[in-house]
């Protein structure tokens, strides 16, 4: 739990780099898109404040490049997807899913001193993968340290037991506000209205204490673990209704974080039972221009009744909740701050464990593949 003592010694000494800059980008995986909105044709994306195209390649993997051929700069996104390559609209150049060039009409790369394609012609690939729903883009070196956290019922065909919600907003401020928002306990009441009688909070440093199974993760150096606890004397705002309506009673909401360097996991449990667990996962679109994505895994009750009671206090309620919050990151400044108390440490623990991973990002090559 937090060391009340080391915070009073360090209360009025100046604040370091890693708990102030909140602005820069950890290597880690980020979300594209849903993996509903990448069909049979391109699709333009920004990302990292780079201008992308996404497709999937001839066996349905999807591809992130630069977007500009590097023919003479059309937009690939305007093209098409021909035998497994992409096609560039304006002189049908191909590139497959490396980002080399294939086929130029006209050339042939088996007679190299008549037509040879240039070896400049190539895109610029990020690694990717599909999971959960959604289209992963790792950013920060050549290829990933990490693998993504495992979310037991997210994955397609994988949610017998659950039911899943998902939800996005447009937002305006920096991903590791968002992040580490899950971290500030002191929000609660005055934003979500919870009412509080009292609260614990504090880091985890062993991976087996999570809800989780993490091992990969933290061998990575890629987990932060963490737990609150919130005395509570009943449901609050939307789920106090209903709860009333369905004679639920609610003392205690303990929350377990299991989040790396791009998101979280929050596990929550009410009154020791595990009910839901929610994945927050971010596109970094440009600067101070992001999208917050949100998974939420519900547990099925035998009761049809109490499903759909779960469905609005649990995963409606939680979407109604996020919008306050990215009504205040929209108005905030994203690098701002700076004075602290005791109950700021878990953000200013994983503050720092996310700029660890700010300081792997190869500079001149972020995340792109080889």
């Amino acid at each position: 739990m937090i060391d009340i003592a080391e915070i009073e010694q360090h209360r009025d000494k100046p604040t370091s780099r890693a708990e102030y800059a909140t602005t820069d980008l950890a290597a880690s995986w980020y979300v594209a898109m849903r993996s509903t909105d990448l069909k049979k044709e391109p699709a333009a994306l920004k990302m990292f404040g780079q201008l992308l195209v996404a497709w999937r390649d001839g066996s349905g993997r999807p591809v992130v490049m630069h977007r500009h051929c590097s023919h003479q700069g059309a937009s690939l996104a305007e093209g098409k997807v021909v035998d497994g390559c992409i096609q560039c609209p304006f002189h049908h150049w191909r590139f497959d899913n490396a980002g080399a060039c294939v086929l130029i009409p006209g050339h042939s790369t088996s007679v190299r001193r008549l037509e040879p394609i240039p070896r400049t012609a190539r895109q610029s690939t990020y690694a990717t993968c599909e999971r959960y729903g959604y289209i992963w883009v790792w950013y920060g070196t050549a290829t990933p340290l990490f693998p993504l956290p495992e979310l037991p019922g997210a994955d397609e065909g994988d949610q017998d037991g659950y039911m899943c919600l998902r939800f996005a907003y447009e937002t305006k401020t920096s991903v590791l506000r968002i992040v580490e928002n899950f971290y500030d306990a002191q929000h609660a009441a005055p934003v979500h209205e919870l009412p509080v009688s009292a609260f614990s909070l504090g880091a985890l440093d062993d991976h087996r204490q999570s809800k989780l199974d993490v091992e990969a993760l933290a061998q990575s150096g890629a987990w932060f673990g963490g737990v609150m606890e919130f005395h509570v004397d009943r449901y609050f705002g939307l789920m106090g209704v209903v709860s009333r309506l369905v004679g639920l009673q609610m003392s205690k909401m303990s929350l377990r974080f299991d989040g790396y360097p791009g998101g979280c996991i929050m596990t929550v449990l009410i009154d020791d039972e595990e009910k839901y667990k929610l994945l927050q996962c971010v596109t970094p679109v440009d600067k101070d221009e992001t999208r917050l994505h949100v998974l939420i895994t519900i547990k099925k009750d035998s009761s049809l009744l109490r499903n759909a009671a779960n469905y609005v206090l649990f995963g409606m309620q939680t979407k109604v909740a996020a919008g306050y919050d990215v009504a205040i990151w929209n108005a905030m400044k994203s690098n701002g701050g700076g004075a602290y108390i005791k109950y700021d440490q878990l953000v200013l623990k994983y503050r720092a464990f996310y700029r660890s991973w700010v300081d792997k990002v190869v500079q001149g090559q972020p995340g792109r593949a080889a």
